[in-house]
């Protein structure tokens, strides 16, 4: 039983290291901003961090920062998650008729 736990660790992190790298955000790319439900709405959390907001509905926003501290100052600023927006964009429609000119996802 034991060497089925760690057996079963071990695939897990295997599973997700790859995912947690993909999804890290990374300074050049916009990111989605994922606010609590219980907490402000992301598009204040981006402003208040000092990005540029892209798009944004409720508790979910994309923006773009110009800073390399920008995830620390979100999650400061009261963000649940911070993911790199390129891959989940990806996965989910973008309505890019919203996005700031010159922006690209």
């Amino acid at each position: 039983m034991r060497d089925l736990a760690i057996a079963s660790l071990f695939a897990t992190a295997v599973a997700l290291v790859p995912a947690a790298m993909a999804l890290a955000p990374k300074a050049a790319n916009p990111v989605v901003i994922v606010a609590a439900p219980w907490g402000g709405e992301a598009a204040h959390i981006a402003a208040a961090a000092g990005g540029s907001i892209l798009s944004a509905t409720g508790h979910i926003a994309v923006a773009r920062f110009s800073t390399d501290a920008f995830v620390s100052q979100l999650y400061r600023a009261g963000a649940l998650l911070v993911l790199d927006a390129t891959l989940v964009t990806a996965c989910f429609p973008v309505d890019r008729g919203h996005l700031a000119a010159g922006a690209s996802l």
